[in-house]
């Protein structure tokens, strides 16, 4: 019985030394790579908007990933245009914009072209944009104020060019429509045609449609996978040396936008957070850096947006486009940080979006639910949580 309980004794001791062993060696890769981060970090000195100025004048076609829901990042490109404004060594022939439909591009040059600015017709556009209240942000007013401020001081036509097919408004509203091509590939389309020209172009749109990728769905009934390409992949394939692809830097993207955390981060991170640990220790300084040959470029895309191939999708029978090996340098070029995640906020809601026709519209789009102006309040804050605060300034509780 003694050598039974020593040998219980022995076994516990072994089990707990290998644990031991284990959480020092995580501990000790996790501070290799953050070494690693840090060094490469520490190496990279080209601002924000300098870096992104450095690739529009490269390439004909800078695709600007973001992350819907988040103030910050429409803040940036306003304020990119207003420090882009008045330099004469550059110009963007178009702004590619991902909150608006085709139907309304001629809505879209006069407002470029207006002595005023046009809230109305930056209003409408909005409107159309592919929601079911269409993109009511004040931030994205302010956007597209930039891009008019832009022209006046460029003295050059620069277009905001809306990418949505026709038919999505049609499908959202309920009427009759014909499928044309997928909104990537009306983007890309379009894209494309500046490039083919050697214009500049800047596509401003949410990092799942700028990221070279493929959305994919699975048809149970037929056992395969029904796959479509991004604008960003496509026009990556189509143009290789002409088209580069940035990120901006945020947090973890949901489904209904980012998600909230009980740390000083106050967002999930992507990736294991070691990217934001670094940035910090870094000051917080803001950068814009390729990703080619640094830590950012091996990351795995499964780690990086926090999930885990099943069985089907990493079948070569089906035809899944996925791949366990496929990293983020796969996906884009570059990366821009110029704030620290835990600083970012929700955009605030523009109540002007909503007047009695568009009203109306939201009705009929949600079958009824919404009736009133506090119903649309109450439709944002239940699909996207995050706007709680900015939807119960307007009333609702």
């Amino acid at each position: 019985m003694r050598h039974m309980n020593h040998d219980k004794r022995l076994l516990l001791l072994l089990a707990m030394l290998a644990v031991v062993t284990f959480v020092i060696a995580q501990t000790d890769e996790r501070t290799r790579k953050q070494k690693d981060y840090l060094s490469f970090i520490q190496s990279q000195t080209t601002s924000p908007f300098d870096y992104l100025t450095q690739k529009i004048k490269q390439y004909n076609a800078v695709l600007l990933g973001e992350d819907h829901w988040v103030k910050d990042h429409m803040q940036f490109l306003a304020d990119y245009l207003d420090h882009a404004a008045n330099d004469t060594t550059l110009h963007i022939d178009a702004l590619a914009w991902e909150s608006g439909n085709s139907i309304d591009q001629k809505k879209a040059d006069t407002l470029m072209m207006s002595k005023t600015f046009r809230e109305d017709l930056a209003l409408q556009i909005l409107r159309n944009a592919p929601d079911t209240y269409g993109w009511p942000y004040k931030e994205a007013v302010e956007d597209m104020k930039a891009l008019w401020r832009y022209n006046k001081a460029q003295g050059k036509f620069t277009r905001l060019l809306l990418l949505d097919p026709p038919y999505m408004l049609q499908l959202l509203d309920g009427d009759k429509y014909e499928y044309t091509l997928s909104r990537d590939q009306s983007t890309a389309n379009k894209i494309a045609s500046y490039i083919g020209l050697n214009r500049k172009v800047l596509y401003y749109a949410g990092a799942s449609h700028t990221m070279r990728q493929f959305h994919s769905s699975y048809n149970s009934k037929m056992g395969m996978y029904h796959v479509q390409s991004t604008a960003g992949k496509i026009l990556s394939v189509l143009y290789p040396y002409k088209v580069f692809t940035i990120k901006l830097w945020g947090g973890l993207m949901g489904s209904n936008g980012y998600i909230p955390t009980a740390d000083d981060f106050r967002w999930e991170r992507c990736g294991d957070g070691l990217a934001d640990e670094v940035f910090r220790c870094n000051g917080n300084r803001p950068v814009g850096f390729d990703i080619t040959g640094s830590p950012f470029a091996d990351i795995l895309v499964s780690d990086f947006f926090h999930f885990q191939y099943s069985e089907r999708m990493l079948c070569k029978n089906n035809g899944s486009p996925h791949r366990a090996d496929e990293s983020l340098g796969d996906r884009i070029d570059g990366i821009i940080f110029f704030r620290p995640v835990n600083e970012f906020s929700i955009p605030h809601i523009e109540p002007k979006m909503f007047d009695n026709t568009f009203l109306k519209r939201i009705n009929k789009r949600t079958k009824g639910e919404v009736q009133t102006l506090s119903d649309v309040y109450h439709y944002i804050k239940k699909g996207h949580p995050t706007m709680a605060e900015e939807c119960d300034k307007y009333g609702i509780r």
